[in-house]
């Protein structure tokens, strides 16, 4: 059976929870407020079996970091495939939906890519950066063509565009937190407002 047919292995899950223990406390706490300790004792582990599978704190930062950029990319690849490269439009809103979507389905993941500084270590910092590039890029190229195809003006530079929109989207993950507001309420009124500028979501 291929790898990639197979179940998760226990160095797998392992790996998961540690991950997912240092997204939710560096979220909450900032990497200053977060320890190797505190990790293990939130995945239900011991100290020690973090390294198993991480060398340093920082190592384990910066791979929290890449998991949230390359879900994000992966969120925004799964959305824009039933859409055809000519309907620019209709792109670009499933781009919006599927970044808000990655904003409330990772927000652990995703607040701490939006809040934390890049990565020290040489290796880290360039996996880092090649991954913001990429998700950077295909956005400014969504934008691009529905200037191009007159989905939305074309006057304003398409990265300025793109930066508007992700100013506008990247707000749920700093509102979600607020007493009596979900983080779906708040991907709702985003979505809403972004349908003046967008025009309205394709097919209603």
């Amino acid at each position: 059976m291929q790898a990639d047919l197979r179940r998760p292995s226990k160095g797998d899950r392992t790996r998961r929870r540690l991950l997912d223990a240092a997204a939710a406390l560096l979220a909450r706490d900032g990497p200053a407020g977060v320890s190797l300790s505190g990790i293990a004792e939130a995945a239900g582990l011991q100290t020690g079996s973090i390294y198993f599978h991480f060398g340093s704190k920082d190592e384990l930062i910066a791979t929290v970091l890449e998991e949230g950029l390359r879900e994000s990319l992966r969120h925004l690849d799964d959305a824009l495939q039933p859409h055809p490269a000519g309907d620019a439009g209709a792109r670009l809103w499933a781009a919006v939906r599927a970044h808000l979507d990655a904003l409330v389905e990772l927000s652990d993941y995703a607040a701490v890519v939006l809040t934390m500084p890049e990565p020290d270590s040489d290796a880290s910092v360039a996996t880092y950066r090649s991954l913001m590039q990429r998700y950077r890029s295909r956005w400014t190229e969504l934008v691009e063509d529905a200037q191009r195809s007159g989905a939305v003006a074309a006057g304003p530079e398409a990265r300025l565009v793109r930066d508007l929109l992700f100013g506008a989207m990247n707000a749920v993950a700093g509102t979600r937190r607020r007493p009596g507001r979900t983080p779906a309420d708040c991907a709702a009124a985003v979505r809403e407002l972004l349908a003046g500028p967008l025009g309205p979501p394709p097919g209603g």
